[in-house]
């Protein structure tokens, strides 16, 4: 990893991270991949106790909104940590996925994700090794940044309304809907947790 790229783990700012899939491959395509992501946000919450905000999983990328604090005491998580933990358990659970769907189909579900599958690229990652993380800190952009979040789906062409994308934090915060993972945010500004 670059030397003069860094994280900066200042108390009371929000993050907002743009996790991309190796060379774009479109690895949540499936369903099953996008279990996977969510319950990476999952662990985030159980494990570290932070407050996650928002998110959307699209087919080659996500983002995460989150606040790194745990809830009992405030103490600041580091960035790096979070990251580290959450593309764990993407990398182990998602290649755990492909293996399945492999086993029972013999594909995946693009010919650019059979070739990565049979070992023709330099690597089998799949994530980027490195995301792009933003400190928020003021209440217009982490908002302006939420509603980028859940626009995505709307603005790549994957839904004609972000209430039609079940990937996104937009249906627990607009629908009440849990099914997936429930969000942590109460509306309010500064973050209470």
């Amino acid at each position: 990893m670059p030397s003069r790229l860094r994280r900066f783990d200042v108390p009371g700012h929000v993050h907002f991270w743009t996790i991309s899939c190796y060379r774009r491959l479109q690895f949540f395509h499936d369903d099953g991949m996008k279990h996977v992501a969510v319950s990476a946000s999952h662990r985030l919450q159980q494990d570290f106790g932070v407050c996650l905000l928002a998110y959307v999983i699209m087919p080659e990328h996500l983002h995460v909104i989150l606040y790194p604090h745990r809830r009992q005491g405030g103490e600041l998580v580091p960035i790096s940590e979070l990251l580290g933990a959450f593309k764990q358990h993407l990398g182990f659970h998602g290649k755990e996925r492909l293996r399945q769907v492999w086993r029972s189909q013999r594909r995946l579900w693009s010919e650019p994700l059979n070739r990565w599958a049979l070992g023709e690229f330099d690597k089998r990652e799949i994530m980027h090794e490195r995301g792009y993380d933003r400190n928020i800190f003021s209440e217009s952009e982490f908002r302006e940044k939420v509603d980028y979040v859940h626009k995505n789906p709307i603005t790549r062409g994957l839904v004609p309304r972000a209430e039609l994308w079940r990937w996104s934090s937009y249906r627990y915060h607009m629908l009440g809907d849990s099914s997936l993972i429930r969000m942590d945010w109460n509306g309010a500004w500064p973050i209470q947790w």
